[in-house]
């Protein structure tokens, strides 16, 4: 296993039917030959460790031939196989936690590392773009799967300043709430963004969206509480959006139709945004866009781990697994 066994073609091969995540990200061969150029051949010995458990992943890696053992917070969680993309939602997700992978048998695999794999994607914001959009629908679908989940954030940064509009720097601050998608964000970065959001009041009673309607804003509420409604077997029933907490945001993001009623129970604010113009300004911005996917994908995996456990769905979520892949010749 020590020469060379992969051409340039059979990289293309591979990367052409694997499903770079469920993202879905495009794969025209102008991109797919970016992607075959930065990824090394590698061979890996059986009982070798590629990742340690606990530690930040480095690198993921298509398996071309073999099997490896997949662990996360001490469980084991399965063994990948041919095809399997291991570790890319896990490079996504900007997780500090990782992932432990031990080669179970000898294994032949495609090593693409993080700081590669950021620079594609830089450098092309119309895969950024898909991916986002690819990963909301999947945390959508998740969401109105799984029961008492929401589409929120947790925690609030400060409180509305009462009797007046928000500065700027009020508004960047709002933006960064703890676990919502900006919390990472640089402050320059974020500061254009920031700019660019409305305030706008709103009463008791007003109707924010109704189920099936295009969703076409997304909005942090600032003050006040809204009440979401979703029917019989649609998701998780009624529950409320208060301040601090994103409204509409994933159905947005994924180009989608409201699923829920959306109705104010009291007066307050929200910071407002139209979907595209917050696309055109992440195209400026491509670094805030990907701290905004790492935002969604970070969300999926705690919302699997938290709710389903350390099973199958969280196994697929770390391996991408795609169908067979064609074999190399040797």
């Amino acid at each position: 296993m020590g020469a060379e066994l992969l051409t340039t073609t059979d990289k293309l091969l591979y990367l052409g039917r694997v499903a770079w995540s469920q993202a879905r990200l495009p794969v025209e061969l102008r991109r797919l030959s970016v992607a075959a150029e930065h990824m090394r051949e590698r061979a890996f010995p059986r009982g070798l460790v590629l990742a340690r458990d606990g530690e930040p992943l480095a690198s993921c890696y298509l398996l071309v031939r073999g099997r490896v053992r997949v662990s996360r917070r001490g469980r084991v969680l399965g063994e990948a196989e041919p095809g399997s993309l291991v570790g890319l939602e896990d490079l996504v997700s900007q997780d500090h936690l990782g992932l432990g992978l031990v080669a179970a048998t000898d294994v032949l695999a495609l090593q693409l590392d993080s700081d590669t794999l950021f620079s594609i994607l830089g450098d092309d914001f119309s895969l950024v773009h898909e991916a986002i959009r690819g990963a909301s629908r999947r945390l959508l679908a998740l969401t109105r799967r799984v029961p008492g989940s929401r589409d929120d954030s947790a925690g609030l940064q400060f409180h509305q300043p009462a009797g007046r509009r928000m500065n700027v720097v009020e508004v960047l601050l709002f933006l960064r709430t703890p676990g919502g998608p900006f919390e990472r964000s640089s402050i320059d970065a974020l500061a254009e963004l920031a700019v660019t959001f409305r305030q706008v009041p709103f009463e008791r009673g007003h109707v924010f969206f109704r189920k099936g309607e295009p969703a076409e804003r997304i909005a942090l509420v600032v003050e006040g509480s809204v009440a979401c409604t979703s029917p019989p077997g649609a998701g998780p029933g009624v529950w409320h959006v208060d301040a601090g907490r994103w409204l509409g945001t994933l159905e947005a993001a994924a180009g989608e139709q409201h699923w829920y009623d959306a109705v104010a129970e009291t007066a307050g604010v929200v910071l407002e945004q139209d979907v595209e113009s917050l696309a055109d300004l992440f195209e400026d911005n491509v670094d805030v866009a990907l701290d905004y996917l790492g935002w969604v994908s970070r969300t999926t995996m705690d919302l699997i781990e938290g709710t389903l456990g350390p099973g199958r769905e969280l196994f697929e979520f770390f391996t991408t697994l795609p169908g067979a892949p064609p074999q190399p010749k040797t």
